[in-house]
C-alpha cells in the first residue's frame, strides 16, 4: 500500500501544531465535601451496614451519624458527622456521644504546581463522655474509621475522590488524669482520647488529555499549630479542629501516538502529525497527494472520474496505487510486438519493451534503455536528468553517457586541439624560415658594402706614419 511508505519517513517531516495549548499552571475554584458513610438514604438509620459503611460497631457498640442528628436539628456546620457510643444524657443525642466530622471549604480558589498548601476543610474531634451499648457497658473504639473527600471544580473532567483512614482510641474516663495512658494524656482532665491518621498525604489522581491531575493532602493542622499532625490527643467534654491542605499538581502524560505522529511535549502535550505535503510528495513523486489530517496519512488527490475517460485501455480507478487501473494485458502487447509488453508499473497504461530488455540496457550503463519498436539499447542521459538525480550541478556527458560537475573550464573542442597540433608542427617551420630571411638580408648587406663585415677594411702603409717605422712592427699585410 502507497500510504504504509510514509511511516518510515518522519525524520522528513516538520511538525504542524494544530492542538490548543495546555495551561498546566491552571487556576481551579473548587469545593470540597466530606463524608464518613456512604449510603444517602439507609432503610434504617441505625443499621451499622448502612450508617457507617467506613466503621466496624465492634461488640457492644452502636454508631450513628447525622442522618440521625438531622431529625433532631441539633447536628453541627459540619457536611457530615460520625457518631458512636451512648450519650451520658441519653441514648442517640448527637451532640451527647462522641464523634468526628468535616466541613469542606466552597469556592476557594487553588493554582496547580504553585507549591502552596490551600486549606480545603476542618476535621474535627467530637469528645464527649459516653457508655457502650448497651448502656453501662465500656465504650468500643471504632477500628475503620474514614473520611472521604470529594473535591469538584468546574476546571476539571471529574471529581477527585480519596479515603482517608482514621485510627481512634476511646480510651475510659477514669477518676484522675495520672491513672490515664501516658502515651495518649496531654491535659489534666481525665482521660485524653487519640486520633492519628494512618495515611498522612494521601493522593488521588486521574489522566484527562494527556494531563495526569494530581490530588496531594499535604497534612492537618490544629488550631494552635503552625506544622502538620500525624496524631493529636483531644480533652474530654470539648472540640478539637484541624485544617485539612491540600495541593494539586499537573503535568504531561506522553501517550502512545499512532503511525507518522510524534509526541509533542508542554505545553501541548498531546500527538501531532508529522507528515507535511512536501514529504508526502516527496514519498510519491509519480501520484498527487497531500495530507489527511484526519488520518494523518498521505491522502490520494486524483479525481476518481478521470479513469476511463478518453482512453479504453485504462482500467477503474484504483485507491491503494492512487492511479487509474490498466486493462491492457501482456497478450496484447505481444500481438503488437514480440518485445512487448504491459509497461512496468502501468503508468501510464501502455505497451513497452519487457523488462528483460531493460535488464540487458541496465547492463551496459545505467542510463542505456530499450527504445523504439527493435527495442535497441540507447542512451538516454539529459542534462534535466542529471540534474534530477545528482543534482543541479551536474551535466550529461553524450561520449560516455554519464554525468559530470564541469569545471572553471570547459575543456577543449576537436578542432581547438587540432589547431595546437598544427601549430606545434609549424610553428619552428616557420621561425627557421624567418630566420633565414634575416641572414640572408644581412650577408646582402655586409656584402654591398652598406655594412662594415666582421673582416673590416685594408689600411695602407702610409696611413701609420711615421709609427710604421719602428723596428719592432712587422707589417702583417
Amino acid at each position: 500500500m502507497w500510504r504504509q511508505a510514509c511511516i518510515a519517513l518522519l525524520a522528513l517531516c516538520s511538525v504542524a501544531v494544530v492542538v490548543c495549548d495546555v495551561n498546566l499552571n491552571q487556576v481551579f475554584s473548587i469545593s470540597v465535601n466530606g463524608t464518613f458513610r456512604h449510603t444517602s438514604s439507609p432503610a434504617d438509620p441505625f443499621d451499622p451496614k448502612f450508617n457507617c459503611d467506613y466503621c466496624d460497631s465492634g461488640v457492644n457498640q452502636t454508631f450513628v451519624d447525622d442522618f440521625t442528628c438531622s431529625t433532631a436539628k441539633t447536628f453541627g456546620p459540619d457536611d457530615n458527622e460520625q457518631r458512636w457510643g451512648v450519650g451520658v444524657g441519653g441514648p442517640y443525642i448527637c451532640f451527647q456521644q462522641s464523634g468526628a466530622g468535616f466541613q469542606g471549604v466552597t469556592g476557594v480558589t487553588i493554582q496547580a504546581n504553585s507549591g502552596n498548601n490551600t486549606r480545603i476543610g476542618t476535621f474535627s474531634h467530637y469528645n464527649n463522655a459516653i457508655f457502650g451499648a448497651p448502656r453501662g457497658q465500656p465504650p468500643v473504639s471504632p477500628t475503620a474509621l474514614r473520611l472521604l473527600i470529594t473535591m469538584t471544580s468546574p476546571q476539571l473532567t471529574q471529581n477527585f475522590v480519596t479515603a482517608f483512614p482514621l485510627s481512634f482510641i476511646e480510651t475510659p474516663n477514669l477518676a484522675n488524669y495520672t491513672e490515664c495512658d501516658p502515651s495518649i494524656q496531654r491535659t489534666k482532665v481525665p482521660c485524653d482520647d487519640r486520633f492519628s491518621f494512618d495515611s498522612f498525604t494521601p493522593t488521588e489522581s486521574f489522566v484527562s488529555d494527556n494531563v495526569r491531575y494530581t490530588l496531594v493532602v499535604t497534612g492537618f493542622i490544629s488550631d494552635n499549630s503552625s506544622t502538620p499532625l500525624r496524631q493529636f490527643s483531644t480533652q474530654e467534654g470539648t472540640v478539637s479542629r484541624a485544617s485539612v491542605f491540600a495541593q494539586i499538581v499537573t503535568y504531561c502524560v506522553e501517550p502512545e501516538c499512532g503511525a507518522n505522529e510524534v509526541f509533542m511535549p508542554a505545553p501541548t502535550c498531546a500527538c501531532e502529525c508529522a507528515l507535511t505535503n512536501k514529504t508526502c510528495q516527496t514519498v510519491f513523486p509519480d501520484v498527487d497527494t497531500a495530507v489527511n489530517d484526519s488520518t494523518c496519512s498521505c491522502a490520494c488527490l486524483k479525481d476518481p472520474n478521470s479513469c476511463n475517460a478518453t482512453n479504453p485501455t485504462i482500467g477503474a480507478f484504483n485507491p491503494d496505487s492512487c492511479s487509474c487501473g490498466c486493462n491492457l494485458t501482456n497478450a496484447f502487447c505481444k500481438s503488437q510486438n514480440p518485445l512487448w509488453t504491459v509497461k512496468f508499473g502501468g503508468n501510464p497504461c501502455e505497451c513497452a519493451c519487457n523488462p528483460q530488455k531493460y535488464i540487458e540496457c541496465a547492463s551496459i550503463n545505467r542510463f542505456y534503455e530499450p527504445t523504439g519498436s527493435s527495442c535497441v539499447c540507447a542512451c538516454v542521459a539529459t542534462d534535466d536528468l542529471c540534474k534530477e538525480i545528482y543534482g543541479k550541478n551536474y551535466r550529461v556527458n553524450k561520449n560516455k553517457c554519464s554525468c559530470f560537475v564541469p569545471g572553471p573550464s570547459t575543456g577543449l573542442t576537436n578542432g581547438q586541439i587540432a589547431g595546437i597540433v598544427v601549430a606545434s608542427v609549424l610553428g619552428p617551420l616557420l621561425l627557421l624560415l624567418i630566420m633565414a630571411i634575416i641572414a640572408g638580408v644581412v650577408f646582402y648587406l655586409i656584402w654591398t658594402g652598406v655594412i662594415p663585415g666582421v673582416w673590416g677594411y685594408k689600411i695602407e702603409q702610409g696611413a701609420f706614419g711615421a709609427g710604421g717605422n719602428s723596428s719592432l712592427y712587422q707589417s702583417p699585410w
